[in-house]
């Protein structure tokens, strides 16, 4: 079951669907937040290159979409199942996809050359609780200067003080924002979850990464799609 969703990941530093001259960057906080959910058939309609950055987490889709609600649809629920493990490795940054019996997010983090992140390591379950609670309210960073890199970019429109832990030096500016000691590790594990949702159903394996991102994610799944001996199509029940 190769997934063409993923050859339209066109951008290292955000994933971007592309389709001829039409291109949507920045949408891995809706697809964590539709795949936190659990829902596997959504209908997305834009008008501009990229979804809102709302909160600059998931939680504020993923708070959209229960009060939308969902409808339960005829015929099974399929998922891919990592049977063999795929590893890649780009310079220093490596991810893990594990044979598992649950989708299970593991990350490593380390921004030694600075204070305002340091070291931070942290595994969650992937269920539908514990992405709300421990995963979705994360919200995004990045340092001043990339910050300003992405708006030449004309990508991140909507990232401001107001929704985007912003750093500079060995410290984070808006500190006031932050709802976790350790929330920048956990965003990393939202990116993931939003960019392995590019896959085209759940993915039951254990994700490990070190250091990784975007590219990384994106390398990870066409290496699992490329021999059809890593992965079974499963029903759900």
């Amino acid at each position: 079951m190769p997934a063409p969703e993923t050859a339209a990941i066109k951008c290292s530093i955000t994933p971007t669907f592309a389709s001829g001259d039409a291109k949507v960057g920045v949408i891995e906080h809706l697809m964590a937040a539709v795949s936190g959910a659990g829902i596997d058939d959504l209908l997305v309609t834009l008008d501009g290159p990229e979804p809102p950055i709302l909160d600059g987490d998931a939680l504020s889709y993923f708070k959209l979409l229960e009060q939308a609600g969902t409808r339960a649809q005829s015929g099974p629920k399929h998922a891919i199942k990592v049977t063999r493990t795929v590893a890649v490795t780009i310079k220093d940054a490596s991810i893990t996809l594990s044979p598992a019996d649950a989708a299970e997010y593991s990350y490593d983090l380390d921004y030694s050359n600075t204070k305002a992140i340091g070291r931070q390591s942290y595994t969650v379950p992937f269920t539908r609780d514990s992405f709300a609670r421990e995963i979705a309210p994360a919200r995004t960073f990045g340092f001043m200067h990339e910050l300003e890199m992405l708006n030449k970019m004309g990508l991140g429109r909507g990232a401001s003080l107001q929704n985007t832990l912003a750093i500079e030096g060995d410290t984070v500016i808006n500190k006031d924002l932050m709802r976790f000691p350790d929330e920048f590790v956990r965003h990393k594990i939202l990116d993931a979850i939003g960019d392995m949702a590019l896959a085209g159903a759940p993915l039951i394996a254990r994700f490990h990464g070190v250091k990784s991102g975007h590219a990384t994610n994106n390398a990870v799944l066409r290496a699992l799609f490329a021999d059809p001996a890593n992965y079974m199509t499963i029903d759900l029940a």
